[in-house]
């Protein structure tokens, strides 16, 4: 394989995930794996064959048709939800590859139950209650009314889920998801009394999914949670991670030169970084168009790793970048790591929101298709 940087991302600790998940929901409740996001930057093909195979994933959830059509073209037959709103070119793929979708716009639904009548397939869809995120879906009461008794009139179309989202669940203030789940129970209510059976009954993101439970809830939604990263917070700040997950990748490229840069020199475009003392500056073999941000290169705040040292970043361009290894054994050919540990020393996803200035999903989700994935395990 030829690369110039790489995510590793071991296979066997996102099967331990998924047990440990499994264990702390308790045996009544299953998992929609979610592997929106090019897997959340780990690789949607490769991470979605895996809990197919190896983890006992039923069913998946993703953000967007395309999403959906490279699992099918992959081979994967299990279940798959497109929980976004679905644009209405979309609705032949959603036929044609046997996809489950989102029930809140009734154009929409016409549409869909016109084109798997032509098809002779009847679809299924999940209802989607809007309890405070105000993105897709409808309101219980009036607007629920109108859907359900709409839905009970197409031939083609079946409700098999019920389903909302949380907008800040993994806080320390629980009160608005509280307020949200008090919303999406009366709107269940509402929808059973119209007779629906849902297989699928499900509210709790990766932030919820460790600590909200409740009878009728048949499934939770993890995302991140899956790769190790359990968003609740402390009360001192740290992560709480009560299932005990472990990270399952990361991130590292390679120096492909080092020299010495005497006082009074630049480095990088436009002249951005002023070297006031004599500097042992490392180039290596990653930038922005790996999916690292630019503006890194100017604020002081980019860490990387360099032989178990945290060394810091000091320019960023497209394809290279330059890091101060001044007084760090550094040579061609040493491997970096942007994220993960090396030695005693680490860089978290949370250290990289922290020095981005950006959520860690938006970081995990830009690293571009030119970082080879590599999986052990």
């Amino acid at each position: 394989m030829v690369h110039n940087s790489y995510l590793e991302i071991d296979l066997a600790a996102i099967k331990s995930n998924v047990g440990k998940i499994r264990a702390g929901i308790g045996e009544k409740v299953d998992v929609i794996a979610v592997i929106k996001g090019n897997a959340y930057g780990l690789g949607i093909v490769e991470i979605g064959k895996h809990l197919a195979n190896n983890c006992g994933i039923e069913i998946f959830g993703v953000a967007t048709t395309c999403e959906a059509a490279k699992l099918r073209e992959a081979g994967v037959k299990k279940d798959i939800f497109v929980m976004g709103g679905a644009p209405y070119h979309n609705i032949k793929a959603i036929v044609d590859y046997d996809l489950q979708s989102a029930a809140y716009d009734m154009a929409y639904l016409t549409l869909l139950n016109d084109e798997a009548k032509k098809a002779g397939k009847t679809v299924p869809v999940h209802i989607k209650i809007e309890t405070g995120l105000n993105r897709v879906g409808v309101l219980g009461g009036e607007q629920l009314e109108e859907l359900c008794v709409f839905l009970k009139t197409l031939s083609n179309v079946k409700v098999v889920g019920i389903f909302t989202h949380f907008f800040q669940s993994e806080i320390l203030d629980k009160s608005a998801t509280h307020e949200q789940f008090r919303k999406f129970k009366a709107a269940l209510a509402q929808a059973k009394g119209h007779g629906f059976d849902f297989k699928y009954v499900h509210v709790s993101n990766s932030g919820a999914t460790t600590w909200l439970f409740d009878d009728e809830i048949t499934h939770v939604r993890p995302g991140v949670l899956l790769y190790g990263i359990d968003e609740n917070m402390n009360e001192d700040g740290s992560l709480s991670n009560v299932f005990g997950l472990s990270y399952v990748s990361e991130w590292k490229c390679y120096i492909t030169n080092v020299k010495t840069v005497p006082p009074g020199e630049t480095v990088g475009y436009a002249g951005a970084y002023k070297v006031t003392k004599p500097t042992d500056v490392a180039t290596i073999s990653m930038g922005y168009g790996d999916g690292y941000v630019r503006s890194l290169g100017s604020s002081g705040k980019g860490v990387m790793i360099v032989n178990g040292k945290k060394v810091p970043v000091i320019g960023v361009c497209m394809d290279q970048m330059f890091l101060d290894v001044t007084g760090v054994p550094a040579k061609i050919g040493d491997v970096v790591t942007i994220l993960g540990k090396d030695g005693d020393a680490s860089v978290t996803v949370m250290d990289l929101q922290e020095q981005m200035g950006q959520s860690y999903l938006a970081i995990l989700s830009i690293i571009s298709g030119r970082v080879a994935r590599v999986y052990r395990g």
